[in-house]
């Protein structure tokens, strides 16, 4: 089995956190081979994703690759992919296009949260991301499950986060403590609304906190995305082919990737 993981943060510059999310493949999967793909570097000109994409707009462009390094994975034999960010970026038009399973790291985290126990709590990295995660569960009609939202005290970015994989004391200790918040607000289970940051936390072994349980975000995709290609292989269910996840017929589809500029990537 064969699974792409799609980052959207810069893995070249990232060394620490590319090492790090492969370490805890191959932990969590140890009998698939995950391979990771990061953003194109250059279009961000210097810039972190966390900087940027709370600006829509940006966004949009920036993260409209995400759908032709998915077809590109599936194209190469790739048996699944996981959308490995909190932005999740264009969901809805990749799954539509896939015809092996697409998974969302958000999505798998807050639906397997609710397993875990009744009310959810996302910890994100900046104030400015709370607007972002809460549209992100209203997108997958949890409102009533997740119930709090917090941020780090200490605003961060990935180059921030990945320095701190090797000097994490700081970051754990303000995640403990933001976690501990979102407990007496009611919280079960806290959710890490981050990658590098869910890496950081179970790295460092925080895995209750107050009685409540911190979801692994990136180990819960990854598992689900073997079940999914499972799913597929051994009972023949797949997506759905009508509402959202409708695949344009092959001829429209050519005639779409032809009006792009240069063709289809």
């Amino acid at each position: 089995m064969r699974i792409w993981y799609q980052s959207m943060t810069g893995l070249r510059t990232l060394a620490s956190y590319a090492e790090t999310l492969a370490a805890h493949a191959r932990r969590i999967v140890p009998d698939v081979e995950v391979a990771f793909g990061g953003v194109t570097e250059s279009r961000y000109h210097g810039r972190q994703p966390a900087e940027i994409l709370r600006y829509s707009y940006a966004k949009h462009v920036l993260q409209s690759e995400a759908i032709d390094f998915c077809r590109r994975a599936e194209a190469d034999g790739f048996d699944a992919v996981v959308l490995g960010s909190f932005s999740e970026p264009f969901l809805p038009e990749i799954r539509s296009l896939l015809d092996i399973p697409v998974i969302s790291m958000p999505e798998v985290a807050l639906h397997v949260a609710c397993t875990l126990g009744e009310h959810v709590g996302l910890v994100t990295l900046a104030p400015a991301n709370v607007r972002r995660v809460k549209m992100l569960v209203r997108r997958h009609g949890l409102e009533h499950r997740v119930t709090t939202f917090h941020a780090l005290a200490k605003h961060l970015d990935e180059a921030d986060l990945d320095r701190a994989i090797g000097q994490p004391r700081a970051v754990v200790e303000d995640f403990v403590a933001t976690a501990r918040q979102a407990v007496a607000d009611g919280a079960d289970v806290i959710v890490p609304s981050e990658g590098i940051l869910n890496l950081i936390v179970h790295a460092n072994g925080v895995k209750t906190i107050d009685g409540a349980t911190v979801q692994d975000c990136v180990g819960a995709a990854l598992l689900y995305a073997e079940f999914a290609v499972n799913l597929r292989r051994r009972a023949g269910i797949g997506v759905a082919r009508r509402g959202a996840y409708a695949k344009p017929p092959a001829d429209l589809l050519a005639e779409l990737d032809a009006q792009r500029p240069g063709g289809k990537r």
